[in-house]
Protein backbone atom coordinates (compact mmCIF):
# COMPACT_ATOMS: atom_id res chain seq x y z
CA UNK A 1 0.00 0.00 0.00
CA UNK A 2 1.14 3.83 -0.69
CA UNK A 3 2.00 6.24 1.14
CA UNK A 4 -1.02 8.34 2.24
CA UNK A 5 -1.75 11.73 0.34
CA UNK A 6 -1.18 15.08 1.71
CA UNK A 7 -5.02 15.75 0.91
CA UNK A 8 -6.41 12.74 2.58
CA UNK A 9 -8.83 13.79 5.05
CA UNK A 10 -7.83 10.84 7.51
CA UNK A 11 -4.48 12.46 7.74
CA UNK A 12 -5.27 16.44 8.03
CA UNK A 13 -7.62 15.27 10.89
CA UNK A 14 -4.48 13.33 12.31
CA UNK A 15 -2.17 16.34 11.85
CA UNK A 16 -5.11 18.64 13.09
CA UNK A 17 -6.09 17.14 15.76
CA UNK A 18 -2.26 17.97 17.64
CA UNK A 19 -2.28 21.44 16.62
CA UNK A 20 -5.63 22.15 17.91
CA UNK A 21 -4.51 20.55 20.98
CA UNK A 22 -1.51 22.95 20.91
CA UNK A 23 -3.21 25.91 19.94
CA UNK A 24 -5.97 25.87 22.71
CA UNK A 25 -2.65 25.04 25.34
CA UNK A 26 -1.07 28.67 24.22
CA UNK A 27 -4.58 30.48 24.22
CA UNK A 28 -4.70 28.70 28.04
CA UNK A 29 -1.49 30.05 29.17
CA UNK A 30 -1.81 33.24 27.53
CA UNK A 31 -5.19 33.54 29.21
CA UNK A 32 -3.72 32.93 32.61
CA UNK A 33 -0.54 35.47 32.38
CA UNK A 34 -2.91 38.33 31.19
CA UNK A 35 -5.65 37.57 33.70
CA UNK A 36 -2.41 37.67 36.19
CA UNK A 37 -1.11 40.88 34.91
CA UNK A 38 -4.32 42.64 35.21
CA UNK A 39 -5.23 41.12 38.48
CA UNK A 40 -1.84 42.67 39.61
CA UNK A 41 -2.53 45.98 37.96
CA UNK A 42 -5.65 46.38 39.09
CA UNK A 43 -4.35 45.88 42.63
CA UNK A 44 -1.78 48.08 42.25
CA UNK A 45 -4.50 51.24 41.66
CA UNK A 46 -6.43 50.43 43.90
CA UNK A 47 -3.40 50.15 46.61
CA UNK A 48 -2.52 53.44 45.01
CA UNK A 49 -5.83 55.10 45.69
CA UNK A 50 -6.08 53.58 48.94
CA UNK A 51 -2.94 55.32 49.77
CA UNK A 52 -3.93 58.92 48.76
CA UNK A 53 -7.36 58.24 50.10
CA UNK A 54 -5.83 57.50 53.45
CA UNK A 55 -3.80 60.11 53.51
CA UNK A 56 -6.60 62.51 52.48
CA UNK A 57 -8.53 61.33 55.56
CA UNK A 58 -5.10 61.80 57.65
CA UNK A 59 -4.89 65.22 56.40
CA UNK A 60 -8.53 66.01 57.14
CA UNK A 61 -8.64 65.12 60.79
CA UNK A 62 -4.92 67.01 61.27
CA UNK A 63 -6.44 69.70 59.46
CA UNK A 64 -9.88 69.58 62.04
CA UNK A 65 -7.46 69.59 65.31
CA UNK A 66 -5.40 72.09 64.13
CA UNK A 67 -8.47 74.20 63.53
CA UNK A 68 -9.82 73.44 67.04
CA UNK A 69 -5.99 74.05 68.21
CA UNK A 70 -6.05 77.69 66.74
CA UNK A 71 -9.68 78.19 67.63
CA UNK A 72 -8.93 77.71 71.42
CA UNK A 73 -5.75 79.84 71.42
CA UNK A 74 -7.44 82.87 69.68
CA UNK A 75 -10.42 82.13 72.00
CA UNK A 76 -8.30 82.69 75.11
CA UNK A 77 -6.99 86.08 73.98
CA UNK A 78 -10.20 87.23 72.77
CA UNK A 79 -12.22 85.95 75.72
CA UNK A 80 -9.60 88.66 77.64
CA UNK A 81 -10.70 90.82 75.06
CA UNK A 82 -14.15 90.84 75.35
CA UNK A 83 -13.75 91.40 79.07
CA UNK A 84 -11.31 93.82 78.86
CA UNK A 85 -13.52 95.71 76.35
CA UNK A 86 -16.31 95.33 78.59
CA UNK A 87 -14.63 96.67 81.69
CA UNK A 88 -13.54 99.55 79.63
CA UNK A 89 -16.81 100.91 78.31
CA UNK A 90 -18.70 100.86 81.88
CA UNK A 91 -15.72 102.28 83.79
CA UNK A 92 -13.87 103.93 81.51
CA UNK A 93 -11.14 105.22 81.06
CA UNK A 94 -9.34 107.82 83.80
CA UNK A 95 -5.43 108.18 85.11
CA UNK A 96 -6.34 106.84 88.35
CA UNK A 97 -7.64 103.32 86.85
CA UNK A 98 -4.25 102.84 84.44
CA UNK A 99 -2.20 101.64 87.22
CA UNK A 100 -4.15 99.39 88.08
CA UNK A 101 -5.56 98.12 84.15
CA UNK A 102 -1.29 97.75 83.23
CA UNK A 103 -1.16 95.09 87.07
CA UNK A 104 -4.00 93.43 85.21
CA UNK A 105 -3.17 92.89 81.57
CA UNK A 106 0.33 91.52 82.99
CA UNK A 107 -1.10 89.31 85.08
CA UNK A 108 -3.43 88.27 82.03
CA UNK A 109 -1.04 87.84 79.99
CA UNK A 110 1.02 85.40 82.31
CA UNK A 111 -1.32 83.34 82.54
CA UNK A 112 -1.60 82.41 78.56
CA UNK A 113 1.85 81.26 77.25
CA UNK A 114 0.70 81.98 73.59
CA UNK A 115 -0.08 85.76 74.39
CA UNK A 116 2.65 88.02 73.25
CA UNK A 117 1.10 90.70 75.36
CA UNK A 118 -2.04 92.91 75.72
CA UNK A 119 -2.77 96.54 74.73
CA UNK A 120 -4.96 99.50 74.66
CA UNK A 121 -5.25 102.46 72.25
CA UNK A 122 -7.40 105.37 72.92
CA UNK A 123 -9.09 106.69 69.91
CA UNK A 124 -5.86 108.36 68.40
CA UNK A 125 -3.76 105.43 68.92
CA UNK A 126 -1.68 106.47 71.52
CA UNK A 127 -0.91 103.71 73.97
CA UNK A 128 -2.97 104.18 77.55
CA UNK A 129 -2.05 100.60 78.81
CA UNK A 130 -0.40 97.24 78.30
CA UNK A 131 0.67 94.33 79.95
CA UNK A 132 4.20 94.35 78.80
CA UNK A 133 5.61 96.90 81.24
CA UNK A 134 6.25 99.90 78.51
CA UNK A 135 5.98 103.35 78.82
CA UNK A 136 2.46 104.36 78.11
CA UNK A 137 1.57 107.76 76.14
CA UNK A 138 4.48 107.12 74.36
CA UNK A 139 3.94 105.10 71.56
CA UNK A 140 1.55 105.56 68.86
CA UNK A 141 -0.18 102.81 66.78
CA UNK A 142 -2.59 104.51 64.75
CA UNK A 143 -1.48 103.22 61.10
CA UNK A 144 -1.64 99.47 61.87
CA UNK A 145 -3.77 97.57 60.29
CA UNK A 146 -6.37 96.65 62.96
CA UNK A 147 -6.74 100.32 64.22
CA UNK A 148 -7.30 101.67 61.04
CA UNK A 149 -9.98 98.48 60.56
CA UNK A 150 -11.72 99.69 63.75
CA UNK A 151 -11.88 103.50 63.41
CA UNK A 152 -13.67 102.66 60.07
CA UNK A 153 -16.01 99.75 60.63
CA UNK A 154 -18.35 99.70 63.24
CA UNK A 155 -19.17 96.08 63.75
CA UNK A 156 -18.86 94.83 67.36
CA UNK A 157 -16.71 91.22 66.49
CA UNK A 158 -13.29 90.37 66.88
CA UNK A 159 -10.85 91.09 64.11
CA UNK A 160 -7.83 89.05 62.88
CA UNK A 161 -5.20 91.39 61.34
CA UNK A 162 -2.22 90.40 59.31
CA UNK A 163 1.09 89.20 60.96
CA UNK A 164 3.38 92.20 61.46
CA UNK A 165 6.62 92.54 63.82
CA UNK A 166 6.11 93.93 67.05
CA UNK A 167 7.16 97.62 67.31
CA UNK A 168 7.67 96.84 71.39
CA UNK A 169 9.64 93.12 71.25
CA UNK A 170 10.72 92.78 66.99
CA UNK A 171 8.86 88.72 67.24
CA UNK A 172 6.42 88.03 64.81
CA UNK A 173 2.78 88.09 65.98
CA UNK A 174 -0.91 87.89 64.52
CA UNK A 175 -3.25 90.77 65.98
CA UNK A 176 -7.02 89.92 67.54
CA UNK A 177 -8.19 92.86 68.59
CA UNK A 178 -11.91 94.75 69.44
CA UNK A 179 -13.44 97.76 68.95
CA UNK A 180 -13.90 99.98 72.02
CA UNK A 181 -16.61 102.75 71.99
CA UNK A 182 -17.67 105.48 74.04
CA UNK A 183 -21.13 105.71 75.60
CA UNK A 184 -22.81 107.23 72.70
CA UNK A 185 -21.55 104.71 69.98
CA UNK A 186 -18.58 106.70 68.71
CA UNK A 187 -15.37 105.43 68.57
CA UNK A 188 -13.07 105.61 71.73
CA UNK A 189 -10.51 102.90 70.52
CA UNK A 190 -8.91 100.01 70.22
CA UNK A 191 -8.34 96.64 72.81
CA UNK A 192 -5.65 94.47 71.40
CA UNK A 193 -3.97 91.17 72.18
CA UNK A 194 -1.11 89.87 69.91
CA UNK A 195 -0.40 85.69 69.81
CA UNK A 196 3.14 84.44 69.35
CA UNK A 197 3.50 82.99 65.78
CA UNK A 198 6.26 80.77 67.03
CA UNK A 199 2.99 79.50 69.32
CA UNK A 200 1.61 77.81 65.85
CA UNK A 201 5.29 76.78 64.88
CA UNK A 202 6.25 75.01 67.58
CA UNK A 203 3.19 72.85 67.46
CA UNK A 204 3.41 72.58 63.31
CA UNK A 205 7.01 71.28 63.39
CA UNK A 206 6.51 68.95 65.93
CA UNK A 207 4.12 67.25 63.37
CA UNK A 208 5.84 64.90 60.79
CA UNK A 209 4.69 65.97 57.07
CA UNK A 210 7.82 64.50 56.01
CA UNK A 211 10.30 66.67 53.65
CA UNK A 212 7.95 68.53 51.57
CA UNK A 213 4.79 69.10 53.61
CA UNK A 214 3.48 72.04 54.39
CA UNK A 215 0.95 73.56 57.18
CA UNK A 216 -0.73 77.07 56.70
CA UNK A 217 -3.41 78.93 58.78
CA UNK A 218 -4.71 81.38 56.35
CA UNK A 219 -7.10 84.28 56.51
CA UNK A 220 -10.24 84.84 54.92
CA UNK A 221 -8.55 87.43 52.38
CA UNK A 222 -6.42 84.75 51.26
CA UNK A 223 -2.90 85.84 52.70
CA UNK A 224 -1.16 83.72 54.61
CA UNK A 225 -0.83 84.32 58.72
CA UNK A 226 2.00 81.76 59.58
CA UNK A 227 3.58 78.51 57.17
CA UNK A 228 5.45 75.20 58.09
CA UNK A 229 8.20 75.73 57.16
CA UNK A 230 8.72 79.58 57.95
CA UNK A 231 10.18 82.10 55.80
CA UNK A 232 9.47 85.41 56.31
CA UNK A 233 8.67 86.39 52.52
CA UNK A 234 6.09 84.32 52.83
CA UNK A 235 3.75 85.61 55.34
CA UNK A 236 1.34 87.84 53.79
CA UNK A 237 1.42 86.21 50.50
CA UNK A 238 -1.77 85.96 48.52
CA UNK A 239 -3.12 82.43 47.76
CA UNK A 240 -6.07 83.73 46.39
CA UNK A 241 -5.56 82.36 42.79
CA UNK A 242 -4.65 78.84 44.33
CA UNK A 243 -6.58 76.07 44.28
CA UNK A 244 -8.04 76.47 47.48
CA UNK A 245 -9.43 79.82 47.31
CA UNK A 246 -10.76 79.28 43.26
CA UNK A 247 -12.03 75.55 43.83
CA UNK A 248 -12.34 74.04 47.03
CA UNK A 249 -13.54 76.53 49.90
CA UNK A 250 -16.20 77.62 47.30
CA UNK A 251 -17.52 73.73 47.21
CA UNK A 252 -17.33 73.38 51.03
CA UNK A 253 -15.54 74.95 54.54
CA UNK A 254 -13.96 71.48 54.65
CA UNK A 255 -12.29 68.79 52.47
CA UNK A 256 -9.63 67.20 51.16
CA UNK A 257 -7.89 67.10 47.76
CA UNK A 258 -5.01 66.74 45.76
CA UNK A 259 -3.80 70.22 44.25
CA UNK A 260 -0.71 71.58 42.89
CA UNK A 261 0.70 74.40 45.20
CA UNK A 262 1.07 77.83 43.50
CA UNK A 263 4.42 78.66 45.48
CA UNK A 264 6.63 76.11 45.14
CA UNK A 265 4.50 74.09 42.30
CA UNK A 266 4.57 70.64 44.18
CA UNK A 267 1.23 68.44 43.85
CA UNK A 268 0.43 67.48 47.38
CA UNK A 269 -2.72 65.73 49.29
CA UNK A 270 -4.43 68.30 51.02
CA UNK A 271 -6.97 68.25 54.20
CA UNK A 272 -8.40 71.92 54.51
CA UNK A 273 -10.53 73.04 57.36
CA UNK A 274 -12.06 76.34 58.25
CA UNK A 275 -11.53 77.36 61.98
CA UNK A 276 -14.69 78.11 63.88
CA UNK A 277 -16.05 81.79 65.08
CA UNK A 278 -13.22 83.39 62.92
CA UNK A 279 -12.28 84.01 59.60
CA UNK A 280 -8.94 81.77 59.42
CA UNK A 281 -8.41 78.46 57.15
CA UNK A 282 -6.21 76.00 58.52
CA UNK A 283 -4.39 73.80 55.50
CA UNK A 284 -2.42 70.87 55.86
CA UNK A 285 -0.82 68.91 53.10
CA UNK A 286 2.00 66.09 51.91
CA UNK A 287 3.58 65.64 48.86
CA UNK A 288 2.15 63.67 46.82
CA UNK A 289 5.40 62.06 45.86
CA UNK A 290 5.84 60.96 49.30
CA UNK A 291 2.87 59.92 49.93
CA UNK A 292 3.26 57.47 47.31
CA UNK A 293 6.83 55.97 47.84
CA UNK A 294 6.18 52.94 49.48
CA UNK A 295 3.41 52.08 47.36
CA UNK A 296 6.30 52.38 44.70
CA UNK A 297 8.13 50.40 46.56
CA UNK A 298 5.32 47.69 47.02
CA UNK A 299 4.39 47.60 43.57
CA UNK A 300 7.71 46.62 42.58
CA UNK A 301 7.69 43.72 44.42
CA UNK A 302 4.56 43.01 43.94
CA UNK A 303 5.46 43.24 39.89
CA UNK A 304 8.66 40.99 40.42
CA UNK A 305 7.12 38.79 42.42
CA UNK A 306 4.06 38.01 40.02
CA UNK A 307 7.16 38.42 36.68
CA UNK A 308 8.87 35.66 38.49
CA UNK A 309 5.26 33.78 38.43
CA UNK A 310 5.10 34.54 35.09
CA UNK A 311 8.15 32.79 33.56
CA UNK A 312 7.72 29.86 35.84
CA UNK A 313 4.03 29.24 34.48
CA UNK A 314 5.99 30.02 31.24
CA UNK A 315 8.39 27.90 31.57
CA UNK A 316 5.85 24.85 32.38
CA UNK A 317 3.48 25.63 30.16
CA UNK A 318 5.98 25.56 27.00
CA UNK A 319 7.34 22.41 28.47
CA UNK A 320 3.90 21.03 28.24
CA UNK A 321 3.12 22.44 25.07
CA UNK A 322 6.25 20.69 23.89
CA UNK A 323 5.25 17.29 25.28
CA UNK A 324 1.69 17.59 23.58
CA UNK A 325 4.29 18.36 20.33
CA UNK A 326 6.46 15.17 21.05
CA UNK A 327 4.95 12.79 18.33
CA UNK A 328 5.06 15.51 15.45
CA UNK A 329 7.76 17.74 16.15
CA UNK A 330 10.87 16.10 14.86
CA UNK A 331 10.52 18.45 11.68
CA UNK A 332 8.99 21.26 13.10
CA UNK A 333 11.67 21.07 15.88
CA UNK A 334 14.30 21.40 13.64
CA UNK A 335 12.35 24.45 11.94
CA UNK A 336 12.05 26.09 14.87
CA UNK A 337 15.63 25.62 15.99
CA UNK A 338 16.60 26.93 13.08
CA UNK A 339 14.49 30.01 13.57
CA UNK A 340 15.47 30.29 16.83
CA UNK A 341 19.15 30.56 16.24
CA UNK A 342 18.00 33.26 13.56
CA UNK A 343 16.27 35.23 16.33
CA UNK A 344 19.68 34.77 18.31
CA UNK A 345 21.64 35.62 15.81
CA UNK A 346 19.57 38.86 15.51
CA UNK A 347 19.10 39.55 19.14
CA UNK A 348 22.91 39.30 19.59
CA UNK A 349 23.59 41.49 16.80
CA UNK A 350 21.05 44.02 18.02
CA UNK A 351 22.89 43.67 21.86
CA UNK A 352 26.04 44.09 19.89
CA UNK A 353 24.94 47.44 18.63
CA UNK A 354 22.84 49.04 20.60
CA UNK A 355 23.26 50.66 23.84
CA UNK A 356 20.96 48.81 26.67
CA UNK A 357 20.24 52.44 28.80
CA UNK A 358 18.96 54.48 26.26
CA UNK A 359 18.23 52.41 23.17
CA UNK A 360 20.70 54.30 21.05
CA UNK A 361 23.64 52.96 18.88
CA UNK A 362 26.52 52.04 21.09
CA UNK A 363 30.13 52.97 20.75
CA UNK A 364 31.07 49.84 18.68
CA UNK A 365 28.34 50.51 16.15
CA UNK A 366 29.14 54.42 16.16
CA UNK A 367 32.95 53.42 15.24
CA UNK A 368 32.16 51.57 12.36
CA UNK A 369 29.37 53.26 10.99
CA UNK A 370 31.72 56.77 11.04
CA UNK A 371 34.07 54.96 9.28
CA UNK A 372 31.95 53.42 6.80
CA UNK A 373 30.00 57.12 6.48
CA UNK A 374 33.89 58.89 5.88
CA UNK A 375 34.79 56.49 3.25
CA UNK A 376 31.21 57.25 1.60
CA UNK A 377 31.98 60.79 2.06
CA UNK A 378 35.36 60.69 0.70
CA UNK A 379 34.27 58.29 -2.69
CA UNK A 380 31.34 60.18 -3.37
CA UNK A 381 32.76 63.91 -2.42
CA UNK A 382 29.93 64.59 -0.21
CA UNK A 383 29.34 65.83 2.86
CA UNK A 384 29.27 64.61 6.57
CA UNK A 385 28.99 66.15 10.15
CA UNK A 386 29.34 65.34 13.32
CA UNK A 387 27.22 66.37 16.38
CA UNK A 388 29.20 66.04 20.24
CA UNK A 389 26.17 66.71 22.63
CA UNK A 390 27.18 66.43 26.47
CA UNK A 391 24.72 66.92 29.29
CA UNK A 392 25.47 69.58 31.44
CA UNK A 393 26.52 69.55 35.16
CA UNK A 394 25.59 65.51 35.18
CA UNK A 395 27.93 64.48 37.99
CA UNK A 396 25.99 66.95 40.55
CA UNK A 397 22.40 65.56 38.99
CA UNK A 398 23.59 62.19 39.67
CA UNK A 399 25.08 63.32 43.28
CA UNK A 400 21.78 65.24 44.48
CA UNK A 401 18.71 62.72 42.40
CA UNK A 402 20.56 59.82 42.62
CA UNK A 403 21.77 57.08 40.04
CA UNK A 404 18.39 56.05 38.84
CA UNK A 405 17.37 59.55 38.25
CA UNK A 406 20.19 60.02 35.97
CA UNK A 407 19.52 57.22 34.01
CA UNK A 408 16.01 58.67 33.43
CA UNK A 409 17.71 61.50 32.46
CA UNK A 410 19.40 60.21 29.75
CA UNK A 411 16.85 57.89 28.84
CA UNK A 412 14.72 61.17 28.11
CA UNK A 413 17.54 63.73 26.36
CA UNK A 414 17.88 60.23 23.96
CA UNK A 415 14.46 60.54 22.75
CA UNK A 416 14.42 63.81 22.71
CA UNK A 417 17.40 63.48 20.19
CA UNK A 418 15.75 61.17 18.27
CA UNK A 419 13.06 62.68 17.72
CA UNK A 420 15.11 65.58 15.89
CA UNK A 421 16.61 62.69 13.86
CA UNK A 422 14.19 61.77 10.84
CA UNK A 423 16.41 60.85 7.87
CA UNK A 424 16.81 57.20 7.62
CA UNK A 425 20.52 57.50 6.81
CA UNK A 426 21.69 59.68 10.22
CA UNK A 427 22.86 58.24 13.10
CA UNK A 428 22.41 58.71 17.30
CA UNK A 429 24.77 57.33 19.54
CA UNK A 430 25.43 57.19 22.88
CA UNK A 431 29.29 57.91 22.89
CA UNK A 432 29.82 57.17 26.35
CA UNK A 433 28.67 58.06 30.18
CA UNK A 434 26.13 61.11 29.56
CA UNK A 435 27.97 61.93 26.41
CA UNK A 436 25.99 61.40 22.91
CA UNK A 437 26.84 61.53 19.36
CA UNK A 438 24.68 62.41 16.29
CA UNK A 439 26.52 61.31 12.60
CA UNK A 440 24.86 63.09 9.98
CA UNK A 441 25.52 62.03 6.20
CA UNK A 442 25.26 64.37 3.39
CA UNK A 443 25.50 67.38 5.88
CA UNK A 444 27.26 70.46 6.11
CA UNK A 445 28.51 72.58 9.55
CA UNK A 446 25.75 74.89 9.04
CA UNK A 447 22.90 72.29 8.87
CA UNK A 448 24.48 70.11 11.37
CA UNK A 449 24.33 73.58 14.12
CA UNK A 450 21.01 74.21 13.09
CA UNK A 451 19.83 70.65 14.23
CA UNK A 452 22.24 71.02 17.01
CA UNK A 453 20.33 74.01 18.00
CA UNK A 454 16.97 72.33 17.56
CA UNK A 455 18.10 69.54 19.78
CA UNK A 456 19.51 71.81 22.67
CA UNK A 457 16.32 74.20 22.76
CA UNK A 458 14.22 70.56 22.84
CA UNK A 459 16.02 69.50 25.87
CA UNK A 460 16.01 73.16 27.56
CA UNK A 461 12.42 73.31 26.81
CA UNK A 462 11.41 69.86 28.03
CA UNK A 463 12.53 71.15 31.40
CA UNK A 464 13.78 68.53 33.36
CA UNK A 465 14.33 69.91 36.84
CA UNK A 466 17.89 70.08 37.98
CA UNK A 467 18.78 72.10 41.06
CA UNK A 468 22.32 71.93 41.10
CA UNK A 469 22.29 73.70 37.71
CA UNK A 470 22.18 77.66 37.36
CA UNK A 471 19.29 77.46 35.06
CA UNK A 472 17.33 74.90 37.59
CA UNK A 473 16.88 72.45 34.95
CA UNK A 474 19.04 70.03 32.72
CA UNK A 475 20.74 71.76 29.69
CA UNK A 476 23.24 70.11 27.31
CA UNK A 477 25.98 71.65 25.35
CA UNK A 478 26.75 70.74 21.54
CA UNK A 479 30.05 70.88 19.38
CA UNK A 480 29.61 70.65 15.90
CA UNK A 481 31.92 69.45 13.31
CA UNK A 482 32.05 69.14 9.30
CA UNK A 483 33.88 66.67 7.33
CA UNK A 484 35.62 68.12 4.27
CA UNK A 485 35.93 64.49 2.00
CA UNK A 486 39.30 66.57 0.55
CA UNK A 487 40.89 67.10 3.75
CA UNK A 488 41.54 63.14 3.87
CA UNK A 489 41.24 63.33 7.51
CA UNK A 490 40.60 60.48 9.82
CA UNK A 491 38.17 59.34 12.36
CA UNK A 492 39.72 60.43 15.40
CA UNK A 493 40.30 63.58 14.06
CA UNK A 494 36.77 64.22 13.12
CA UNK A 495 35.73 63.20 16.72
CA UNK A 496 38.96 64.85 18.24
CA UNK A 497 37.75 68.57 16.67
CA UNK A 498 33.59 68.01 17.58
CA UNK A 499 34.99 67.53 21.22
CA UNK A 500 36.93 70.50 21.23
CA UNK A 501 33.95 72.68 20.07
CA UNK A 502 31.98 71.06 22.63
CA UNK A 503 35.20 71.62 25.27
CA UNK A 504 34.58 75.34 24.37
CA UNK A 505 30.64 75.09 24.79
CA UNK A 506 31.32 73.97 28.33
CA UNK A 507 34.04 76.47 29.19
CA UNK A 508 32.10 79.54 27.62
CA UNK A 509 29.45 79.21 30.17
CA UNK A 510 27.41 75.61 28.96
CA UNK A 511 24.10 75.50 26.91
CA UNK A 512 25.19 76.14 23.70
CA UNK A 513 26.69 75.08 20.23
CA UNK A 514 29.72 75.54 18.90
CA UNK A 515 31.16 75.08 15.95
CA UNK A 516 34.50 73.80 15.36
CA UNK A 517 37.25 75.31 13.69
Amino acid sequence: MGQPSIHDPVEQNRQGVPRLKTRSAVTFLIAVCLSMAVIVIWESWSSRQYHLHDKEVAMSNLAQTLASQAQAAIKQADTLLFTLVDRLENDGIDAGRLDRLQRLLGAQRRELSQVHGLFVYDETGKWIANSNGAEVGVANNSDREYFIYHRDHPDRGPHIGPSIRSRSSGEWIMTVSRRINHPDGRFAGVALATIYLSHFLQLYDGIDMGRNGVINLIADDASIIVRRPFHEADIGTSLAKSPLFTRLLPQGSSGTATVRSILDGVERVVGYRRVEGYPLIVFAALNKDEVLASWRQQSLLSAGIVALLLGVLGGLGYRLIKLMKKQDRIQGELLGTQERLLELNRNLELLALEDALTGLANRRQFDLFIQAEMGRARHNMTGLALLMIDVDHFKPFNDRYGHLAGDECLRKIAVLITEHIRRPGDLAARFGGEEFAVVLPGTDYVGAFLLAEKIRHAVQSAGLPHSESPDGKVTVSVGVCGYDPASEAQTSELIGAADKALYVAKASGRNMSVIAN
